[in-house]
């Protein structure tokens, strides 16, 4: 069996608490508090080819599932069909390879067939992705230490019937035991003991090309592949360990010596800060009483200028105020009488226009009402003159009536016109008016004239 347990234990750091810290400390310091004792080895996977009563039930189910004894099954074996069974259930999920009369004859669709017993269903390949622990012991170094590895690679069958016919799974575990373990021990012996632990989750790009030129001919491929843990002996993670103390130790000593050096320059350095500082301060006063002494007579000698320029700007601006005063009253005495002008101007101008409006208004009144008044009469004239004939036409013995009612219909008309007329009487048609009103008769007037 592989098995087996390694030499000395070996721990797995995600197996422990305490591996997350180790796994963020300086390598030196990790030395020391690897391998301790009592700790399991990681359990080296198989891949194995088992056998199934219920195929259809139990595939999927026995490639889900995890085995404690590190065995991944990779290829299921169905017994053999009853002789006079006539259907067969293929499962889905997975590869199935029929065979007729023991021959290959290519991969089953899922479902269900009709076929007699010679048709059965030789090997169950998984489609799944699968993971392989495949721990190394006494790998040595450049320096001849030998050092422990656990290695994880995944996995997939890709052609089912090249792995089947030409390798299967207890070769391909045999094969691909042997291709990891000369990898690892190659890729360990590139480098030392101090940085070894530079392989920890590291895809070991050149490791996984390797694994897919050996195993794609076979229907294999490999997606990764990863050192999740590297393990130095105890004896020697004991030396590193005491080494790294010394050299923190020699570290911390020296750093207290350079402490102890800078602050007594930093001491020194101040008191002489202290004397310069102190000189400059009596140069600086001397410097300012100095300076103050000129500011002085130069304050002195500005006041005065300032004063007499302050007086004449006073002056002319005095003489500006009065002007302006002057000129502004001028200003609102020639605005008020422009403005009483305007005003008496406006207000003439208003009442002519008024009197115009009105007078214009007045006469067109007078106009309309006599307008209206004759086409009123005319309308009145035609309208009898209109009953007239017509009556002349319908019967000739009302002619004496109908004389009499237009003469009094002429009458009312006259005496409506002498009743409210206003208008002026002048001229020939206005005595015959007159005539006729006083008459009675326009026909009347008419003969007199």
């Amino acid at each position: 069996s592989r098995n087996s347990s390694l030499p000395f234990p070996c721990p797995s750091p995600f197996t422990h608490p305490s591996s997350r810290l180790l796994a963020t400390s300086p390598p030196l310091l990790q030395l020391g508090k690897m391998a301790p004792q009592g700790r399991q080895t990681p359990l080296h996977s198989r891949c194995v080819q088992v056998q199934v009563q219920d195929m259809c039930r139990q595939s999927l189910s026995i490639f889900s599932k995890k085995q404690g004894t590190g065995e991944i099954p990779l290829v299921l074996v169905p017994s053999a069909r009853p002789t006079l069974s006539m259907m067969m259930q293929v499962p889905s999920g997975v590869t199935c390879l029929m065979q007729k009369f023991g021959a290959h004859s290519g991969i089953a669709e899922p479902g269900l067939h009709i076929k007699p017993w010679y048709w059965r269903v030789a090997y169950v390949v998984t489609n799944q992705s699968c993971t392989y622990d495949a721990p190394v012991t006494r790998c040595p170094t450049s320096d001849d230490v030998h050092v422990n590895v656990d290695v994880v690679l995944v996995f997939r069958i890709t052609d089912a019937e090249k792995f089947v016919y030409t390798l299967g799974a207890p070769n391909f575990d045999d094969f691909m035991t042997g291709v990891v373990d000369e990898s690892i021990r190659a890729l360990v012996r590139a480098q030392t003991h101090a940085n070894v632990y530079e392989l920890r989750s590291s895809k070991a790009s050149e490791m996984l090309q390797k694994l897919n030129d050996k195993f794609m001919p076979s229907g294999v491929s490999f997606e990764d592949c990863k050192i999740t843990s590297v393990w130095l002996p105890p004896t020697l993670t004991g030396y590193l360990q005491e080494t790294t103390e010394f050299d923190k130790k020699m570290d911390k000593i020296g750093r207290q010596q350079e402490f102890e050096i800078l602050e007594i320059q930093q001491k020194s350095e101040m008191e002489i800060e202290e004397i310069e500082r102190r000189r400059e301060q009596v140069l600086i006063t001397e410097s300012g009483r100095k300076k103050r002494a000129e500011l002085e007579y130069e304050q002195r000698s500005v006041q005065a200028e300032t004063d007499g320029k302050v007086g004449l700007i006073e002056a002319q601006g005095k003489v500006e105020v009065m002007r302006l005063e002057v000129q502004s009253e001028l200003n609102r005495t020639k605005t008020v009488l422009e403005t009483k002008r305007i005003g008496d101007l406006a207000k003439a101008e208003a009442n002519a226009t008024r009197i115009r409006c009105e007078a214009e208004l007045e006469a067109e009144k007078t106009v309309i009402e006599a307008g209206w008044q004759e086409e009123q009469m005319v309308c009145d004239a035609e309208a009898t003159k209109h009953e007239a004939d017509a009556e002349r036409e319908t019967s000739s013995c009302l002619v004496e009536k109908r004389k009499h009612e237009l003469c009094v219909r002429e009458r009312e008309i006259l005496a409506s016109f002498a009743k409210n007329g206003a208008f002026n009487m002048v001229g020939q048609s206005g005595d015959l008016l007159v005539q006729a009103m006083m008459s009675g008769s326009m026909g009347q007037a008419l003969e007199r004239e």
